[in-house]
């Protein structure tokens, strides 16, 4: 339970900081870019955003991690036997 409630807290982190540094970089476009990279990314790299987006990205993933594996992990043995004991009692 203690690893969902920290997995959650990383991803819903992750991804309200990820959703506002790209909002405030899709409001304040650049006046000139390379077009390889594009305008968007040249926006983060000029306004020194990229560092805290890409921080905020691996929060998400990693909260996505946590949670996936925990989600896929097996239960116990001794889980599933307290379980039981207590449909019984």
């Amino acid at each position: 339970m203690k690893k969902i409630l920290i997995g959650g807290f990383l991803t819903l982190s992750g991804s309200t900081a990820s959703a506002i540094l790209t909002a405030s970089a899709a409001t304040t476009p650049v006046n000139s870019w390379v077009t390889p990279p594009g305008r968007f990314v040249c926006t983060i790299l000029e306004s020194g955003t990229a560092i805290p987006l890409l921080f905020s990205l691996v929060l998400l993933a990693a909260g996505l991690l946590i949670l996936g594996r925990e989600y896929f992990q097996k239960p116990s043995v001794s889980a599933l036997l307290n379980s039981e004991n207590e449909k019984d009692a």
